[in-house]
């Protein structure tokens, strides 16, 4: 039966027009192959490779080998296909099962249109099957413009939804990937962009507890989870930047970690290293120190000289062995093999996806409805305002920036509008109103609000039943390369939103609805009586208009708010330290030393939680888990989903620890006065304090507080439960290493 299936596989190969390789045997095992494949490479061949992250690795022809892209993002959609909620938002979902979907389905249609692409010999960005996503950065600035990005501010968050997304995004099939991810930003880069100074030549001065706890646990997830690459940071490190940074790339990565991957470089990050960074001032030292350090590959400006062109001179100098350099190909073409790059298209199943059937399909267009819906925060409901259910207005006005704008409801690296599939506030929030619907941006639809129409705002409010303001940022005011000075509402906005409630109606309900990833300034609106409801949207995408008239009137599944704040979100600018400062002290919950407007993991509902019954490992050997469970009962009369959140301290460390840590969360539906026994669990590495002497990272013994329920404990903004708290301890004491 073997032998039947070698020749099966030959004449495939044959009719294929496979060359006589053994690279191309897939009877051999992977590292067979890739072993063979490497030996053939000539050192100019390694180079076109190698230097070539995007527009297109070189075709080999002699060895049939087409050229390659190594630039895709997928961080929420291929680029001309079905667009979900940013990644923030996803975040906000608490939920690694909805951060798993929209993975899968971005890679499908990624495969499927790549399938395209190769038969059109098509290799620019976007065409491959190499994703530069997840992006697991911590959030630890609310002026950071890449905030939305990212999956917030919780190390370990990060971490949980990083392995889910790796592992929707490639696939389950045991042979081939349906898409290799790929984490960044690595390491410690978490802004600036472009505010006090430029990112490109920016240097982190990051103490190694920080380093270690904060910035570098969830990179250690997404390795765990099996990513196939990893991409270095523009920053510097300490001194030393992150491309050319061997304790980051081969100490931390490959050897503590066991990553096995490759690691491509920021966009022109390795040139930076000479341009921005004066850290080197030539090629050939600057291509060793970044192959020596780990770094595989470079992404560089197209149709300029990259530096790893220089790879043969440093070679043939002695500062590269040719040697290291064959090993650095190994993995790029392993993941290669694995996406089924030189194996007959009929033994891949992932070849047969149908762009036409799969590129906003009914089941993604309603995933990407589902999504907007899970993602949305409440923030405020006086008096219960919402849902507004069978509430009908006469007269609706609907005002602000952000009310019919689909660019800015998309943010940064989402998949192009597509208007066939695209809802805003304007368009289906209109459906509230019997009579007339007055609408006015204010603002021309730019954010920045700079050219405020006063009077047309006070003439659409004017005799509204319900007012709507849609507020926010949007690509001009946050998104890569561009920093916030200030969490300021932009310009005007502020006052549009005052001179909405001030000239309507005093009996008329205002409803504030924002549009940013970073948080903004809204201690206003949160104080005034007048807004009876605010909603955190950041950017939902494609299904804006939709998710949010199925929210407001409570229509469907999912309708029901359950969201919560993935961050931490400041009442005023002065509470922020800057932004170049890269201690932690003072910086998200775990270790915040003021009182925020909203805590993270904060997000109102429509019906109310009580916790009971809560129980849990009383002692444990250092080292082993804790096991729990909890009792949540729906008191109220509608059905709904929430957010079961599990934290610890510690009581009596010997090191400094955070104030509290987020160790287990669950997003769970529960039946309206139905109550659910919740398991969960504290895993020992949650335990583990990094040591002082550096040496590694130790569970010590002692008592541990532990929280459970719906919210942050403590919190002088509640989400209305209750939060159940108690002790248990931990003997002996057990060292884990470095990880």
């Amino acid at each position: 039966m073997k032998g039947y299936l070698v020749v099966l596989v030959v004449a495939l190969a044959l009719c294929y027009g496979f060359p006589d390789f053994p690279f191309y045997n897939v009877s051999l095992t992977w590292e067979e192959r890739v072993d063979d494949l490497v030996s053939r490479l000539t050192i100019p061949e390694m180079m076109g490779q190698l230097s070539k992250g995007e527009g297109g690795t070189d075709p080999i022809p002699r060895l049939g080998i087409k050229s390659y892209e190594l630039w895709t993002e997928c961080l929420r959609g291929q680029y001309s296909g079905t667009a979900y909620a940013e990644a923030l938002g996803l975040a906000a979902a608490f939920s690694t099962q909805l951060i798993y979907d929209v993975a899968r389905a971005t890679a499908i249609e990624v495969r499927a249109q790549n399938t395209i692409f190769s038969q059109k010999q098509e290799y620019g960005i976007g065409t491959g099957l190499s994703c530069f996503s997840p992006v697991i950065n911590i959030m630890r600035d609310s002026r950071w413009g890449r905030n939305e990005e990212t999956y917030g501010e919780d190390p370990y968050f990060s971490g949980e939804y990083a392995a889910a997304f790796v592992q929707g995004l490639q696939g389950d099939h045991p042979r081939y990937l349906l898409a290799s991810a790929g984490c960044k930003h690595f390491d410690a880069y978490a802004g600036p962009e472009t505010i006090p100074v430029s990112r490109f030549g920016f240097n982190a001065e990051v103490s190694i507890r920080d380093w270690r706890t904060t910035f570098l646990p969830a990179f250690r997830s997404c390795v765990k989870a099996g990513t196939y690459s990893l991409m270095c940071s523009y920053n510097r490190i300490n001194g030393i930047p992150a491309c050319a940074n061997k304790e980051l790339l081969t100490d931390i990565l490959r050897e503590e970690w066991g990553f096995k991957g490759y690691v491509i470089s920021d966009y022109e990050a390795i040139e930076n290293i000479i341009t921005e960074h004066h850290y080197l001032n030539n090629s050939v030292d600057t291509v060793a120190a970044c192959i020596n350090a780990g770094c595989n590959v470079e992404l560089g400006y197209p149709n300029v000289k990259k530096v790893y062109e220089s790879l043969g001179e440093a070679i043939s100098e002695g500062k590269i062995l040719e040697s290291r350099v064959r090993e650095l190909m190994k993995p790029v073409w392993y993941t290669r093999m694995r996406l089924g790059e030189f194996d007959p298209p009929e033994m891949n199943p992932y070849k047969q996806l149908n762009a036409s059937s799969v590129v906003q399909s009914p089941e993604h267009r309603q995933l990407a409805l589902q999504t907007a819906m899970k993602t949305l925060v409440l923030l405020k409901n006086d008096n219960k305002f919402l849902p507004i259910g069978t509430s009908i207005f006469d007269t609706v006005a609907i005002v602000g920036p952000a009310a019919n704008n689909t660019a800015l409801q998309t943010g940064n690296y989402s998949p192009k509008v597509n208007p066939l599939y695209t809802t805003t506030p304007l368009q289906n929030l209109s459906r509230l109103a019997t009579g007339k619907v007055q609408f006015n941006s204010g603002c021309n639809g730019d954010t920045k609000c700079t050219n405020y129409d006063q009077a047309g705002i006070i003439k659409a409010v004017t005799d509204a039943d319900f007012v709507i303001v849609c507020l926010g940022l949007g690509n001009a005011i946050e998104k890569e390369g561009n920093d916030r000075a200030t969490i300021d509402l932009p310009e005007n906005q502020l006052q549009l939103l005052q001179d909405a409630v001030n000239n309507s109606p005093a009996n008329s309900p205002v409803l504030l609805i924002l549009f940013n990833a970073g948080p903004v300034d809204i201690t206003w609106a949160d104080s005034n009586p007048r807004v009876v409801a605010i909603v955190e949207a950041f950017y939902p995408s494609q299904a804006t208009g939709s998710a949010l008239f199925n929210l407001l009137t409570m229509s469907g599944p999912d309708s029901v708010p359950a969201a919560r704040l993935p961050f931490t979100w400041p009442m005023h600018e002065s509470q922020l330290p800057p932004m170049v400062n890269y201690s932690m002290e003072g910086r998200t919950y775990r270790y915040l030393n003021y009182d925020p407007l909203y805590p993270y993991g904060y997000g109102l509902s429509y019906t109310r939680f009580t916790y009971s019954n809560l129980q849990f490992s009383q002692s444990v050997l250092a080292g082993n888990d804790v096991e729990g469970s909890v009792d949540v009962y729906n008191n109220g009369q509608i059905s709904a989903d929430e957010v079961i959140q599990v934290y610890i301290n510690w009581q009596n460390s010997q090191v400094p620890t955070p104030k509290l840590q987020l160790v287990d969360f669950k997003r769970q539906y529960i039946i309206a006065q139905n109550k659910i026994r919740v398991t969960f669990r504290v895993k020992g590495e949650s335990m583990a304090v990094w040591m002082e002497d550096n040496s590694g990272w130790m569970v010590y013994p002692g008592p541990y507080g532990i929280f459970v329920g719906g919210q942050q404990p403590n919190q002088k903004k509640s989400v209305g439960s209750n939060v159940l708290s108690g002790t248990f301890s931990v003997t002996e004491s057990k060292f884990l290493g470095k990880y």
